[in-house]
């Protein structure tokens, strides 16, 4: 199946769990939420992070990797209540992000200026989800369970330079695709006022998500006309959100 078709199907099955929920709590005045979100993520990125270390080995730099850097994305959930204890919903996941740097590095031309960018113009997923309140849903403090499965989408560029009055050397790397994510992970809601209108939520979770492929490189420095690609995405978050129910 082509990952448009797929896109499609992810889309029309979300659409489906929404729809179907109608009528179950058409009597509750407040069957909707919706909760903006801001999540940390430590994602693995082993091969991009051992290959950033290879530069640095290679050419006596020390630039960071991707653990050593925040990465903070924004989040917006939408849900609706199937009984007290189940809601199922649509969640989206959006960030951009950057690592550079430069140095100076000895050559056998001289001294040389080592530039170094690798940059997500736009980091993204879509989930459907479901979420669990064992305790149900009346109380000040409301823990649940959270499991949704969706797709992500990457796009980015790496960027390496050598120069001095001699040395003009370089390599690009482009990088981009679609690939499933899937995510489990618990939570609480606390309301702020006995009207239950308004709730903060904090919750931890561990995602599933890694695009590995083959990618145009270009440069008198790539290796070979294509290098791989591996953003692994894999890794655990923590987010803090505030929502509402309407």
């Amino acid at each position: 199946m082509s990952s448009a078709r797929l896109r499609l199907r992810l889309v029309q099955a979300g659409v489906c769990l929404l729809g179907l929920s109608l009528p179950t709590r058409a009597q509750d005045g407040s069957p909707w939420s919706m909760t903006a979100y801001l999540q940390q993520s430590w994602p693995k990125q082993t091969e991009t992070n051992r290959q950033i270390r290879e530069i640095n080995a290679t050419f006596g730099a020390a630039f960071r990797t991707w653990d050593d850097v925040p990465n903070l994305n924004l989040g917006l959930q939408l849900f609706r209540e199937l009984d007290p204890k189940w809601k199922v919903g649509l969640g989206l996941d959006w960030s951009r992000g950057k690592i550079d740097g430069t140095t100076t590095v000895d050559t056998p031309a001289g001294a040389a200026t080592l530039a170094f960018k690798q940059e997500y113009s736009i980091y993204a997923d879509f989930f459907v989800l479901a979420q669990y309140r064992p305790l149900g849903a009346n109380g000040r403090w409301v823990p649940f369970l959270l499991g949704g499965v969706g797709l992500a989408y990457e796009k980015d560029r790496t960027r390496l330079a050598l120069r001095n009055g001699v040395l003009d050397e370089s390599l690009q790397v482009d990088n981009s695709g679609w690939f499933p994510i899937a995510t489990f992970g618990v939570g609480v809601d606390a309301y702020v006022s006995d009207r239950r209108t308004w709730y903060a939520e904090a919750g931890l979770s561990y995602s599933w998500a890694r695009l590995r492929h083959s990618v145009p490189a270009s440069g008198s420095l790539a290796p070979s006309p294509t290098v791989t690609a591996d953003t692994d995405s894999t890794g655990p978050n923590v987010w803090l959100g505030l929502g509402r129910r309407f």
